[in-house]
């Protein structure tokens, strides 16, 4: 049985199932390296639409991320 193949077809189906999340302590950059790294696995046995999939994912998450860097806490400061 081919382990890797099979890990990363589960891989895939669980994060493109419509109702997966991220858990909270998987940060930006490992969710774009596991995106990344399942684009180069299904690139190579030539499956592109799910690196279309993968590849509107990571827009997603860059688009996210780009907006919580631009985004400020402000506050009142109590006297």
């Amino acid at each position: 049985m081919d382990y890797e193949k099979k890990v990363m077809r589960i891989a895939y189906d669980i994060i493109s199932d419509g109702e997966f999340s991220w858990r909270k302590d998987f940060n930006y950059d490992m969710k774009m390296e596991l995106l990344k790294l399942l684009i180069e696995y299904f690139t190579d046995i030539e499956h592109y639409e799910k690196c279309s999939k993968l590849s509107e994912m990571i827009k997603g998450l860059e688009k996210t991320n780009e907006n919580i860097s631009k985004t400020t806490i402000t506050g009142s400061e109590d006297s």
